[in-house]
């Protein structure tokens, strides 16, 4: 019998993928039904609180674990070598930067301000949705709307890499007029939060591929959001449970939420497609280019407000999905009247051939 090689490929058994086949149709339920679960998630976290106070306190130790279920599968999913393919389309890239963690920061430093400033809490939750980068649901968002998906994909990955830098930059400036933050120190946990899970999700995917191959990998991948959503849908079980008093006392609360979050989107796919039509910017990349702006990343907003910041914050960013997504599926019926007032604009990068992208979030 011949020696095994050190790398020697060992594609999926049909058992295998006869699992594989089986969780990712349990992934598309916990995925496609991400609004029902965000809200049976908060409504059991606060009847937890509620039923039983004195365990609740018990329920933060498993912060940190949902923590890295829920970004480590969506880490694996990303691809780091995207950002190669950046050097063909700076201008776009650039501006897309510029939308992600300039116009959107101040945005919703100044909806904040004007609309929550009595709800600090809430107003820190705003900020750090307009803070934080994009999503890979972005690039499934653009291959439904027949967009530039290699354009989404690039965004997506370089958008994560430079809020590293951007989000403790940001945050003590404009959260930290409701609550006091120390930039070094959050630049330390978000290195171990989210390089970490970044480092490990491209050691895993690699070794995935190497060891199994494309043709696994590509089962495995439809999989990995479902899982990620596992771990959001926990924190935000536990946040819910651990404020259940203040909730029940004060049901209006999850009423405050909505407006400033609605007009945050609003202001975002408005003054996305907008600056795209003056730049004349080719339909397809208008597409990547609207949904790389205003499709925030829920799993590391949510992430980040779990280390940092209250439950209350928390909040925000489990009623954000219902907003969020709600946004993202309206520009999606409307892509078929925008590509009409596109016609005849072919500025910026060339459309990939392909429309579907990533779906973790």
């Amino acid at each position: 019998m011949p020696a095994v090689t050190a790398w020697q490929r060992f594609p999926a058994t049909d058992k295998e993928k006869s699992v594989l086949q089986r969780l990712q149709r349990i992934s598309r339920v916990i995925e496609s039904n991400l609004i029902l679960f965000m809200a049976l998630s908060i409504i059991a976290g606060v009847l937890f609180g509620w039923i039983s106070p004195a365990a609740t306190g018990r329920l933060k130790y498993f912060n940190k674990i949902a923590l890295f279920i829920m970004l480590y599968p969506m880490m694996v999913g990303l691809r780091l070598e995207e950002v190669g393919k950046a050097a063909t389309h700076m201008k776009l890239i650039g501006l897309s930067m510029v939308f992600n963690f300039i116009l959107s920061p101040l945005v919703a430093g100044g909806l904040a301000y004007v609309l929550l400033r009595d709800h600090p809490d809430f107003a820190v939750g705003l900020i750090l949705t307009g803070t934080v980068p994009c999503a890979g649901m972005v690039a499934g968002w653009t291959g439904y709307a027949k967009g530039n998906v290699a354009l989404a994909m690039v965004i997506v990955v370089i958008s994560l890499l430079v809020s590293i830098v951007a989000i403790p930059i940001w945050m003590p400036i404009l959260a930290g007029v409701y609550v006091q933050l120390d930039a070094l120190a959050m630049l330390e946990d978000i290195l171990i939060t989210v390089v970490v899970p970044l480092i490990l999700g491209d050691m895993t995917r690699r070794l995935i591929i190497r060891w199994k191959g494309h043709d696994t990998f590509h089962l495995i991948k439809p999989v990995l959001p479902g899982a990620s959503m596992l771990g959001m849908y926990v924190i935000v079980f536990i946040s819910m449970a651990l404020e259940a008093e203040n909730l029940l006392d004060n049901p209006q609360l999850f009423l405050v939420v909505f407006a400033p979050l609605g007009l945050l989107y609003l202001i975002l796919f408005g003054a996305a497609v907008l600056f795209s039509k003056i730049s004349r910017f080719s339909y397809e990349n208008m597409i990547a280019f609207t949904y790389g702006v205003a499709g925030k990343n829920i799993a590391i907003a949510l992430a980040l407000a779990t280390i940092f910041f209250s439950s209350m914050t928390v909040l925000v960013l489990a009623i954000k999905p219902v907003i969020q997504i709600a946004f993202m599926a309206l520009f999606l019926r409307a892509a078929p009247f925008l590509r009409k007032s596109f016609a005849g604009s072919h500025g910026g990068m060339a459309p990939a051939a392909g429309h579907m992208g990533e779906r973790s979030r």
